[in-house]
């Protein structure tokens, strides 16, 4: 597992910043203030390590990473993504392993990296060094009658939800690891992928039934879905908004991702509920309790809520959950973008509560109050 993440020179952070890791990591925060530029720096982390893999057996040492269209980035120009005029180079620092991206003049999409480290012992280690990787983009597919079949062979659901529906066909027979299994009734006992999901999504979004198959002579996937209460036949994923088809590779990822690796997941709580988002947070912690390293970039306080109630269920301890609020600071004249790193104990109490962290329901409340006062 991962302990700590450092960035510097990258986008908003010109400064040396630190995230402290745990078994499950929340990136919460205002629009514009660095969480995205936490899971960007895991994802191209991940495309070095690809990179130095590829060319282990050669006396290669340099390589060139894409700033876009690899893994759903969209970083532009490397002089762009620079945050100081002083420094010439980005750092990115994942426990010991540090590298610095120099742009490539004669192309700018670009960026070179040197490594000197051991591809095999970062192998071992797995996180982002896993054999396979997991990301979910905060813009995910939404609702759609099939998708297209892709030609290479799928062991994840891709950046975008693109390959969920034909991942749950392939596998859907497999059986998914006892403790990641659904296990808050004791009647949903059975143990394959397609009813471990089925639970989870009726956990998050209930009443809701799916069905899935594969019409490989047209290289497509299909689902449909209907509400048992309503006593209807399956119908288009059109008819059920864009909650179902946005949470399902999420409960997918979680259940088949290998063990020890990493999961990248943006906005979990879109189109859901608050009670959905309570219910996906505790999903994700749930994940991280066997030994899926979870990175959360999410807005919403039902997300962290629900992953508190699963870590005092599931017996995490206050280490295991790093909660990260980024925001920006102003002293003596002087803008910053900060990372504060804030505190639970055994009751999973937040022990600080910086300004503007998840207050805005109070805000509202006082405002209101205000607004009444003045209308009497």
């Amino acid at each position: 597992m991962h302990k700590k993440l450092i960035i510097e020179n990258f986008k908003c952070f010109s400064e040396q910043t630190q995230i402290t890791l745990g078994k499950i990591n929340i990136c919460l925060g205002s629009n514009s203030v660095g969480k995205s530029s936490v899971i960007q720096s895991c994802i191209l982390f991940r495309q070095i390590y690809e990179q130095a893999k590829l060319f282990k057996d050669t006396q290669i040492k340099k390589y060139n990473i894409q700033l876009n269209d690899i893994y759903g980035l969209q970083l532009g120009d490397s002089e762009h993504i620079k945050s100081s005029k002083d420094k010439e180079d980005i750092t990115l620092k994942l426990d010991e392993y540090e590298y610095k991206l120099t742009s490539v003049s004669e192309s700018p999409a670009e960026m070179e990296v040197k490594n000197r480290y051991d591809v095999s012992e970062m192998s071992a280690k797995k996180g982002i060094f896993s054999e396979n990787f997991y990301y979910l983009n905060a813009e995910r597919k939404g609702p759609r009658n099939y998708q297209l079949i892709d030609s290479k062979v799928i062991n994840n659901c891709g950046v975008y939800g693109e390959n969920a529906i034909h991942l749950l066909n392939v596998l859907g027979a497999g059986k998914v690891d006892t403790e990641r299994c659904f296990h808050l009734d004791e009647n949903k006992k059975v143990n394959t992928l397609s009813k471990q999901a089925e639970y989870w999504m009726d956990y998050i979004i209930p009443g809701i039934e799916m069905r899935t198959d594969d019409l490989m002579e047209l290289r497509i996937s299909r689902m449909s879905l209907r509400q048992p209460a309503l006593d209807t036949d399956f119908m288009s994923p059109y008819n059920f908004g864009f909650g179902i088809s946005y949470v399902l590779p999420v409960i997918l990822t979680g259940l088949t991702a290998i063990k020890g690796s990493v999961f990248l997941v943006e906005n979990p709580e879109a189109h859901l509920h608050p009670k959905g988002q309570s219910h996906i947070g505790y999903f994700l912690a749930a994940m991280a309790c066997a030994g899926i390293q979870v990175i959360v970039e999410t807005h919403s306080e039902h997300v962290l809520n629900g992953i508190r109630i699963a870590a005092l269920k599931n017996a995490m301890k206050p280490e295991d959950i790093s909660v990260n609020f980024f925001s920006i600071k102003e002293t003596n004249g002087n803008v910053r973008h900060t990372v504060e790193k804030i505190n639970l104990n055994d009751r999973m109490d937040l022990e600080s509560w910086p300004e503007g962290f998840l207050d805005q329901e109070e805000e509202d409340l006082r405002t209101l109050r205000e607004l009444r006062r003045n209308c009497l």
